[in-house]
């Protein structure tokens, strides 16, 4: 049996081996992501995720005190510029992993960020601007999409490996994390006389990875790691439950340097420094035991803070001010308060057990080519993963609707998808069905509220609706329910008027 203390972490130096992977494309970007110590993905998460669901009820109670620092924090968005020139890539130039043009997301669009009770998706930027640093350019280190549906109260994490090649800015293909550095040094450039450096390459991230992914991006936030050590210490540690002893020989140090680390297993109280420790270690597994870690230290830290009441967090709100004032900027209209009051709502009733964690990652995504550094991801598989993320598919409870078209009215079943998304409801990648003259609503399963929702929500009749049934053909396993549009489809049902 494992022995388990509730004494503080210790961390030990102990000389290891490392095993070398065998040199296979998927080795290869394992090596590849596995190398990044993407130390920025869990305090970026904690920062935001605090800001979210643990200082944004406090806060409300005491904004007059807290006003001037949010508006610190917040950042004008550049796309919200309606004179930018906003120079994008060629939309003739095809992705050469694909064969297939980058511009599926129409950005000569006016920019509208999504209100907070609707669904909405935000990219967390961590950037490395040390000063010994900005010669050799400024980059993004990591990038995490949250998607958050407030209507059901869960969120996922997608995170977009640095070396993925995408479409840039600037017309051509490369690294995602050029797309920062390239908004940074532009920003007036493609967004207008006056935006700032880091909005600039916030924005370019941004509508990057729009196009990379085919999705919008709502809200950017900035975060600066030296933060996440103060807000664990102040919340007096975080208690973790350590599966596997980590050891790692080469943990980077902040004078560039390495140092061997060994946390043993068992329960026990991390400060803030062995907290991220645990999280960003990298050479101890593979880049998915890396992401349970994050998203463990996550939910640790979400569970202390929930645990420690509302009027103990007020106590330390001007300490997590402080600290989000100058680690982290964000686009978020944190100025407004019906804002203030929507992430309120969202902390009191999103758990940490309905947030669930992706990653483009070799075990997820097939690895089409590896050049140098340089990772192209299979397109397909990028859909997949990004319609699992957005849905929500492995959040604990979450109903997964799929819309199959047997209408044969072309792009029925995406623009009925769309607009059941709008509604709340989690959806996967519309897809063709067998022709029907009658629209079916199958559950395979189940699932009595959810199919109240959608009978009410398309005026569906009993006979409509198939329970306990099995898959129809086209459908996917990743969905619960099948909705089969038929010949009796209803322009009402994509939220237009017949």
């Amino acid at each position: 049996m494992r022995r388990r203390s509730l004494r503080p972490a210790k961390l030990l130096r102990r000389p290891v081996k490392s095993v070398p992977l065998q040199a296979s494309p998927y080795h290869l970007a394992s090596r590849r992501i596995g190398g990044q110590a993407n130390s920025w993905r869990t305090y970026i998460i904690v920062l935001v995720v605090l800001l979210l669901f643990g200082i944004a009820g406090s806060a409300l109670a005491v904004l007059r005190r807290t006003d001037q620092a949010l508006g610190a924090i917040q950042q004008t968005d550049p796309r919200l510029n309606q004179d930018k020139p906003n120079a994008q890539p060629d939309p003739n130039q095809q992705d050469p992993g694909t064969g297939t043009t980058p511009d599926e997301i129409d950005l000569s669009q006016p920019f509208t960020p999504a209100t907070l009770k609707e669904p909405f998706t935000m990219l967390l930027i961590g950037v490395d601007k040390r000063a010994e640093a900005v010669d050799e350019g400024v980059r993004s280190d990591t990038l995490i999409l949250v998607r958050v549906n407030p209507l059901q109260n869960w969120a996922t994490m997608l995170s977009i490996p640095r070396d993925s090649v995408v479409p840039l800015p600037d017309g051509s293909y490369g690294k995602v994390n050029r797309a920062f550095s390239y908004g940074y040094y532009n920003a007036e450039a493609l967004y207008g006389s006056g935006t700032e450096a880091d909005a600039g390459g916030g924005a370019a991230a941004a509508e990057t990875l729009e196009r990379f992914l085919k999705i919008k991006v709502d809200y950017i936030a900035q975060v600066d790691f030296q933060g996440f050590e103060r807000i664990v210490d102040s919340i007096g540690g975080i208690m973790v439950d350590v599966k596997q002893t980590l050891i790692d020989p080469e943990y980077p140090t902040e004078n560039h340097g390495v140092e061997r680390i060994y946390i043993p297993a068992g329960l026990q109280i991390m400060d803030g420094r062995t907290s991220l420790i645990y999280a960003r270690s990298r050479h101890s597994s593979n880049d998915f035991d890396r992401s349970k870690r994050q998203q463990q230290v996550l939910k640790d830290v979400l569970r202390q803070v929930r645990s420690r009441g509302l009027a103990a967090n007020m106590s330390l709100l001007p300490k997590w001010v402080g600290v989000l004032e100058q680690n982290v900027r964000t686009t978020l209209p944190l100025g407004d308060i019906s804002t203030m009051t929507d992430l309120a709502g969202i902390a009191t009733r999103l758990d940490g057990d309905r947030i669930a964690q992706f990653a483009i990652n070799p075990s997820a995504v097939r690895v089409d080519s590896v050049n140098g550094s340089d990772i192209n991801w299979n397109a397909a598989d990028i859909r997949i993963l990004v319609n699992k993320w957005q849905s929500g598919a492995e959040v604990p409870g979450i109903v997964n609707l799929q819309v199959l078209n047997g209408s044969q009215i072309n792009g029925v079943a995406g623009q009925v998808t769309n607009y059941l998304t709008r509604q709340g409801f989690a959806t996967v990648a519309a897809s063709d069905g067998t022709p029907t003259t009658t629209t079916i609503l199958y559950d395979i399963g189940d699932h009595p509220e959810e199919r109240a929702k959608l009978t009410e929500a398309l005026s569906l009749s009993e006979s409509q609706v198939v329970i306990n049934s099995a898959r129809p053909q086209g459908a996917s396993s990743d969905a619960n329910m099948i909705l089969v549009i038929g010949g009796d489809y209803k322009e009402a049902w994509t939220g237009t008027s017949p």
